[in-house]
């Protein structure tokens, strides 16, 4: 059973590092014009001995202040990369959106690790996208711009995660190299409730399209979200109505029941 409430210690988070419990799960991302199948998020989990399953709102906050983001990020990407090249997900050929703090994008040696272990891999960069979580607030948009050219030259492209109203400054983030944004999942799940939001993200959704940046929205559950989404321009659509976070060895099944769905 997953359980996303309890923080873990910070003792039993930096054992976790060492040692096997670190997973992976892959939540589906589809294209809204004609539901084709775009690729997957890595998603961590922590699979603890006493408590099953964790959440990464039980673990990832503190392994971020605790100086430790640029190790859990390696072995998600280790994770991702194994996966990417096993039986159940090398077929699909679909790209893999992993996901990098701030702290970890700016760090000088984050794209030469990431090229290494992709290399090693034999993963091309075009199946790779790395998506800039929004835990931390952009205090220097010079180094970010820098860190973004980066993983642009090196063939990745790059998406800001959580892109809401409480984004500071996201004209002004609009305005760095990325490749698209994703719309933040408490947003979207407010959607059909709450006539501010439709505002608010037909106003993101301006704003990117503008800049020629893809726009994804997550915490799509309700059909209805769907066509109201759509019907506002956005690109894709991740969330539990598409599909939840899988197992890699439960990637072939749902891309057979994907395609076997009626049109919504």
């Amino acid at each position: 059973m997953e359980d996303g409430k309890y923080p873990l210690p910070l003792p039993e988070i930096q054992a976790a590092l060492e040692g096997a419990m670190i997973e992976t799960r892959y939540q589906p991302v589809v294209r809204m014009a004609d539901r084709g199948v775009i690729g997957f998020e890595a998603l961590v989990r922590l699979n603890h001995p006493a408590l099953g399953t964790v959440l990464p709102d039980a673990f990832v906050p503190q392994i971020e202040v605790a100086g430790l983001g640029s190790r859990l990020t390696e072995l998600v990407v280790a994770r991702a990369l194994a996966d990417m090249t096993g039986a159940s997900m090398l077929p699909s050929g679909l790209s893999v959106s992993l996901n990098f703090p701030l702290d970890v994008l700016l760090g000088t040696d984050a794209m030469a690790r990431l090229e290494t272990q992709r290399q090693a891999a034999g993963v091309p960069v075009e199946r790779l996208v790395i998506e800039l979580t929004e835990s931390q607030a952009v205090r220097d948009l010079v180094a970010l711009r820098g860190a973004v050219e980066d993983a642009r030259r090196a063939g990745y492209r790059i998406v800001i995660d959580d892109v809401g109203p409480a984004v500071a400054g996201l004209d002004k983030l609009l305005d760095l190299p990325f490749t698209g944004i994703k719309l933040d999942k408490e947003l979207i799940l407010r959607l059909e409730t709450a006539t501010d939001v439709v505002v608010e993200v037909e106003r993101i959704v301006i704003l990117a399209k503008a800049r020629g940046l893809t726009v994804v929205a997550e915490g799509v559950e309700h059909v209805g979200v769907w066509h109201r989404l759509r019907a506002l321009g956005v690109d894709q659509a991740q969330g539990f109505l598409v599909g939840h976070p899988l197992p890699a060895a439960a990637v072939p099944v749902w891309l057979a029941s994907w395609q076997e769905l009626p049109d919504f």
